[in-house]
């Protein structure tokens, strides 16, 4: 690709001006440029070259007179050209200095709702979204897809949920005006209510969407990277796998982790062995192995007896993990798709733009195949989909798990 090389010679014979936001865009976005031809092994799989060459024209284009939102926000439409196909969710670039707002949203199955708040804002946990910047919540979606990557459309749903809460993608991509004051409509019990909320300092990125509970087993221990627990009444073993790791934080191998689940499926005489990789973003792909050769223990590994549980933020090695686990054992897949595809781009590396240092900007360096060349999916399908409503999460239920506890064969 010669624009890189083009432009940096022509920039270079031009002495550059001290403080021109134009000049220092355009030196970064030839930074990206250069280190995606360096270090991508195949940049142009999802998105052909002259497309993307097209793209970075538009965004030199549009920064005269540009904010500073706006910019990243186009910088980021750049990234996304690259996973129209998918395989593509490593890759991103995102403001990592931006402020948030107040409320931690999610996308259930019927509708986006706020599932966490500041706490000047908790009265608010359960509210439906309605409107944001006076944008209907669902428009609001459809306008930031465009500026994310993704292995996915379940993964472009994942990282949705942070996009609608970064203040500077909202107010780059024109759905909030103030970036100190946004708008909000909620309904709750049929009634709505209009809310300016003031933006708060810091901005999580690819966390987990949903917090803790105590209360609730999956979303309890999100802390740790592993663990297992009886259910007594069910007589199922349920195994939390929430990091692919070598090791824990208290320095438990996965491999004697695994033994143990081995051990006591036997020992307690158990029916069922339930995995859960819902909580799993990722990790290292080359640690899962000893978990994998447990669950093919002949006890373990038949149908009707070891279940997956698995979601849109199952990605990354945990999507390596969920593609062996379905390839070379009998285990059935219970909850939504998977964020991560079988087939990824994936060991992504940073790099810095030399004059916005404070905007992430990651770039996958490998090609994983561990679906094999031939397979051609973007996701995992369950062999049976639950989906998540509101109603079932504010009670403190979980549907994807009792399905796997109440799951009868076909007859």
């Amino acid at each position: 690709m010669m624009l890189p090389l083009a432009l940096t010679l022509a920039t270079a014979l031009v002495p550059r001006p001290q403080g021109d936001p134009v000049a220092d865009w355009s030196e970064d976005v030839m930074q990206l440029v250069s280190e995606l031809e360096r270090m991508h092994p195949n940049p142009f799989a999802g998105c052909p070259q002259a497309d993307f060459e097209q793209g970075v024209d538009e965004f030199l284009g549009g920064l005269e007179g540009a904010s500073e939102a706006k910019a990243t926000v186009g910088l980021m439409r750049l990234m996304a050209r690259l996973s129209l196909a998918g395989r593509e969710g490593h890759s991103v670039v995102w403001p990592m200095a931006s402020k948030s707002l107040p409320l931690r949203l999610y996308g259930f199955d019927d509708g986006w709702f706020v599932v966490d708040a500041s706490s000047a804002q908790r009265e608010w946990i359960g509210a439906r979204v309605v409107t944001i910047g006076g944008t209907p919540i669902e428009e609001a979606c459809a306008r930031l897809a465009p500026l994310l990557t993704r292995d996915n459309d379940w993964n472009l749903r994942d990282k949705l949920a942070n996009a609608l809460s970064c203040v500077d993608v909202l107010v780059g991509a024109g759905i909030c005006a103030d970036p100190e004051h946004l708008a909000l409509e909620l309904e709750r019990d049929g009634a709505r209510k209009a809310l300016v909320l003031a933006a708060e300092p810091g901005h999580p990125h690819l966390a987990f969407p949903l917090s803790q509970r105590k209360d609730e087993l999956w979303l309890a221990g999100h802390d740790k990277a592993f663990a297992w627990q009886v259910l007594e009444p069910e007589h199922a073993l349920y195994v939390q796998f929430n990091e692919v790791t070598r090791a824990d934080a208290s320095g438990r191998t996965l491999a004697d982790f695994a033994a143990e689940v081995v051990r006591t499926f036997a020992e307690r005489k158990l029916a069922r062995l339930i995995v859960d990789v819902r909580a799993n973003g990722g990790g290292d792909n080359t640690t899962f192995g000893p978990l994998i050769q447990a669950l093919q223990s002949p006890a373990i590994d038949r149908p009707g007896v070891l279940f997956g549980l698995i979601g849109r933020h199952t990605f990354s090695a945990a999507g390596n993990f969920v593609t062996v686990l379905q390839r070379d054992t009998k285990a059935i897949l219970l909850g939504e798709p998977t964020g991560g595809a079988p087939n990824q781009y994936g060991d992504a590396r940073d790099v810095a733009l030399p004059n916005h240092p404070r905007i992430l900007v990651r770039i996958a360096t490998r090609y994983h195949s561990f679906g094999g060349p031939q397979d051609k999916r973007l996701t995992h399908e369950p062999n049976l989909l639950v989906p998540l409503r509101s109603a079932d999460y504010f009670a403190g239920r979980d549907p994807v798990l009792r399905a796997a506890l109440d799951y009868q064969p076909p007859k």
